[in-house]
């Protein structure tokens, strides 16, 4: 097994050696050493070595505008006591910092010098490590130090890029979403939609949820990193993850160097986008480069990067092309119990659509042309040639469907009221039917149809 850090290594080597010829280690202030380490990433600060941290108001319903109500006291969640998924880097890191804040200090030493052997390229658990070690040979002063550093250090500085993945590292353990809770636009999802992804930037959290006969559940939730400059993409090359709703494409496999384990293609620019005018390509969703575990919250071009060992199990989850992505600057939770019945969608939208439906069925081209905004200039079957060519097919009877199964409809995350249709075309022509996606948007009353096209 490679060591985890030659350096480190020979220094614990050297700690063990003087403990032998001792005869006995020196005795180590528990309480101290677990301020130090959790200190030095500036997620908790210690009163003593047991300090619960209860869930932030912005999670507790204190605020005005919370849709939360206030946990219960008895399952607030803390440091010490929560459940962790110790078969994982992250889970284990933090059950180090839980054995440290229970004063097992011995405990905790073991646990990360096995988690920087099994993951050596984990940065923050290499630096735990590195600090553990300074305190356990006695170099208290040393430890003093790094601490006064760390505490003025800028925040490009590597160090503190860690103490700000640690720290939202640990925020997702004590600001878990309450279990009887799901994201507002979970609420009403299609039956035939079997996953979907949603993305907090302000948490750099990633959530997978699973959609079955029982309702949607949150069934994961990773940590990620986003752009180097925060949200809000509008060019090629501005360093920011977009901000909006779309659909994972197919698995891409290759140049593992760069995208590591498995890399989704989202569908950036989506039709939104291009008709506020953002531009740019290649954003993804996929792994870590070789010789990393993980990077800083804000430390890629674009793209959404989550560990080799979470993309891969999200690419063999989800389903191409039908998976969305709602990517947000943060996720509004709301209490199941408070939602009765599905949300209904616009009364306006639905006649609309059902207009649509049944115009296409009956190929009626004079109906249909009223539904798409006119001078189109995308869009498999809503560019404007190409709609007039269809629309005269239509007239003729040449162009007919036998059914047409509407999917999902998802809002576009933007101001403007903008809602996305996947629907599925069998069409008498072709055995196989084809996935196609509209876009519709609200304007003076009426919704009409600014793009319409197959799923690529």
């Amino acid at each position: 097994m490679p060591a985890p850090n030659s350096d480190l290594d020979r220094l614990a080597e050297r700690l063990s050696s003087r403990r032998r010829r001792a005869g006995r280690r020196r005795p180590l202030l528990i309480a101290g050493l677990a301020a130090a380490v959790l200190g030095a990433i500036g997620a908790v600060g210690f009163v003593s070595a047991r300090v619960e941290l209860s869930v932030p108001s912005a999670l507790s319903g204190k605020s005005a505008n919370s849709k939360i109500g206030s946990p219960s006291p008895s399952k607030t969640p803390d440091l010490l006591t929560a459940q962790i998924d110790g078969q994982t880097p992250e889970g284990q890191l933090i059950q180090t910092y839980q054995l440290l804040a229970r004063g097992e200090e011995g405990q905790a030493f073991a646990l990360v010098e096995q988690l920087v052997r099994r993951q050596p390229d984990f940065a923050l658990a290499q630096m735990v490590y590195g600090t553990l070690l300074l305190a356990r040979s006695g170099q208290g002063e040393a430890v003093e130090r790094q601490l006064a550093a760390a505490g003025g250090a800028k925040s490009s500085d590597p160090a503190a890029l860690l103490r700000t993945e640690a720290r939202l590292r640990l925020a997702a353990l004590v600001e878990r979403p309450p279990q009887d809770a799901l994201p507002e636009q979970m609420f009403g999802l299609s039956p035939s939609v079997r996953h979907a992804i949603m993305v907090d930037t302000s948490r750099a959290r990633l959530y997978l949820f699973e959609n079955s006969a029982q309702g949607v559940r949150l069934v994961r939730d990773s940590y990620i990193s986003i752009g180097k400059l925060g949200t809000g993409k509008l060019v090629e090359g501005d360093q920011r993850t977009p901000l909006g709703t779309y659909y994972v494409g197919l698995r891409r496999d290759e140049a593992a160097s760069r995208y590591g384990a498995a890399a989704l293609p989202l569908n950036y620019p989506n039709e939104i986008d291009r008709l506020a005018g953002r531009g740019g390509t290649s954003i993804w969703l996929h792994g870590e480069r070789a010789g990393n575990y993980a990077r800083s919250p804000q430390s890629t071009d674009g793209c959404i990067v989550l560990s080799n060992d979470e993309m891969r199990l999200l690419a063999e989850t989800v389903t191409p092309r039908e998976t969305p992505v709602l990517v947000m600057d943060k996720i509004r939770w709301v209490k199941k119990s408070s939602v009765s019945s599905p949300p209904a969608l616009d009364a306006g939208f639905e006649s609309a659509f059902e207009q649509w439906q049944q115009a296409r069925l009956r190929q009626d081209a004079a109906t249909l042309r009223q539904l798409y905004e006119p001078g189109l200039q995308r869009g498999s079957d809503s560019s404007s040639d190409k709609l007039e060519t269809n629309l005269a097919r239509m007239a003729r009877q040449e162009l007919p469907v036998q059914s047409l199964e509407r999917l999902s409809v998802l809002p576009g995350q933007h101001a403007e009221p903008v809602l996305i249709v996947t629907y599925r075309e069998q069409s008498a022509q072709d055995e196989r039917a084809r996935l196609k996606r509209q876009y519709w948007r609200e304007q003076n009353g009426q919704w009409k149809i600014f793009f319409d096209g197959v799923v690529g």
